[in-house]
């Protein structure tokens, strides 16, 4: 029986975190220890010595971070924490296993965590990141003082440690993102909970329509749901619970809204929209943009914030690291950075990022059972979205080691491609990369940097940028924009 992580104080309590850098260990790692814990954190790109960021917020967290062998899983722990990504090969796994330790997943040690406060959890297959660190925002522009923790960095929300995706706050509210890729999100028993959208992701979506469906059998106070997703209508609520249902206009719902979405006005840089007469500005581009920003006020209305507060508050949300995040310009040419992996996200990203001339996609298959999974699904996809003057760069499928089927390739990926004539190329090195899109991209043109699990991908979309600001050195050119840097973490 796991132990009730919410029923009882951290202090003098020792926890093992293996897979430690993920970007969802990290703020939890650093979240046990603000309560009182002792944590100890290893992490097999620790060992190879890769330079994370995630790595120095650890150590200035107070987390102890220790080699990937098993060293540190010792009899006395309170518990082993660990990450999908550890296999159950991993040192770490195998020691804890033989010593009889307590092995918690992080999604269910973060269920743990949650369930003792009142929780907003956000869920879906996609957006829930920006929905979080939104919902976080305007809580905190509104004087609620909550906790946050995200599935990605926010970028300048007030009280956040680095790298970005914590924030502890003194009241009881907690904005929490969960998880549906190892069904944890079935675990959490918040106040609030809110769906973003279904898609098939990392499951097929009948199973993970049961695992919301067990999240809002837990909900104690009120579901936000996004009735024009057309697929969340298979997920049954239930029927003591109260719910808010918000759409966008103009787009088919299986519910009427309670919120609505008006006055849909999308610009290359940022969206603005009306609800209930209200005027919704925000600084980032996309119909999906529009999309999480009135769930975020959904969820804010439903935890109590007035909505004119709650749609002011927008104008001044810093955004996520990694989702649709602009780097920078050179000579007219924007690089991005963005988290998108799975056919969803890449449409709705390169359709926010459309540009007058062409796009320059990079993009790094985030796994081989993913690619796998995804294959049909994403070359129909690219074949979509990506229009004749567009260009994609694919990388080799990222390994990330342990045992898996690495029988298929990218190779493969863009012969399918070539054949629905998009203009596909295999990038085996990012130097090389970097250089094509260097050369080739033009005025009005803009590079995006894709993919997940790869914490080394946002170093990348700076090397593009770099490599544009040579080649206009090279050229004589003036450069016309100044280099855009990434806030301070």
């Amino acid at each position: 029986m796991k132990p009730d992580l919410g029923a009882f104080p951290f202090r003098d309590r020792r926890y093992h975190f293996s897979g430690v850098g993920g970007s969802g260990m990290t703020p939890l790692a650093i979240l046990a220890v603000s309560l009182g814990a002792e944590v100890t954190g290893s992490d097999r790109n620790l060992d190879r010595g890769l330079p994370l960021p995630s790595f120095s917020a650890l150590r200035d967290g107070g987390v102890r971070l220790v080699p990937q062998d098993g060293s540190a899983v010792t009899p006395d722990l309170t518990a082993f924490v660990y990450s999908t990504a550890v296999e159950t090969a991993n040192p770490d796994f195998r020691r804890a296993t033989e010593l009889g330790v307590e092995r918690i997943r992080r999604g269910s040690f973060l269920a743990g965590i949650a369930c003792a406060r009142r929780a907003i959890a956000i869920a879906g297959t996609s957006g829930k990141s920006t929905v979080t660190a939104m919902t976080a925002h305007v809580l905190l522009e509104a004087g609620f003082d909550p906790t946050f923790l995200g599935g990605g960095a926010a970028v300048r929300l007030k009280g956040a440690v680095p790298p970005g995706s914590l924030r502890l706050g003194e009241s009881d509210w907690f904005v929490v993102e969960t998880d549906e890729s190892d069904g944890s999100v079935a675990e959490f028993a918040p106040a609030i909970a809110v769906l973003t959208n279904l898609s098939r992701d990392h499951k097929e979506i009948d199973e993970t329509a049961r695992a919301f469906e067990a999240l809002l059998e837990k909900t104690r106070e009120r579901a936000v749901i996004h009735s024009g997703d057309p697929i969340l209508e298979r997920v049954r609520c239930p029927d003591r619970l109260p719910r808010i249902y918000a759409a966008i206009e103009g787009v088919p719902t299986w519910a009427p809204p309670d919120l609505m979405a008006r006055s849909v006005r999308l610009s290359p840089d940022s969206v603005r929209f009306e609800v209930d007469g209200v005027e919704v500005s925000v600084p980032f581009p996309g119909a999906m943009t529009v999309e999480n920003a009135l769930l975020a006020i959904a969820a804010a209305t439903a935890a109590g914030v007035p909505l004119e507060r709650a749609a002011a508050a927008m104008a001044s949300f810093g955004g996520v690291r990694r989702r649709l995040e602009p780097i920078g310009a050179i000579n007219g040419i924007d690089v991005f950075d963005d988290f998108g992996h799975n056919p969803v996200k890449i449409r709705a990203a390169l359709e926010a990022l459309r540009p007058k001339g062409s796009l320059w996609v990079y993009y790094q298959p985030h796994g081989y059972a993913p690619t796998r999974f995804f294959r049909d699904d994403l070359i129909e996809t690219l074949r979509a979205v990506m229009r004749p003057n567009d260009h994609l760069l694919l990388a080799p499928i990222y390994d990330a080691g342990g045992t898996t089927d690495r029988s298929i390739r990218s190779e493969e990926i863009v012969e399918a491609l070539r054949k629905v004539r998009v203009d596909a190329i295999l990038a085996p090195t990012r130097a090389g990369a970097a250089l094509e899109i260097a050369e080739r991209a033009r005025a009005g043109d803009r590079a995006v940097v894709m993919g997940a699990r790869d914490d080394t991908l946002p170093a990348f979309a700076l090397e593009i940028l770099a490599a544009l600001e040579d080649r206009a050195g090279s050229r004589g050119e003036t450069r016309s924009e100044t280099p855009t840097t990434r806030p301070a973490r």
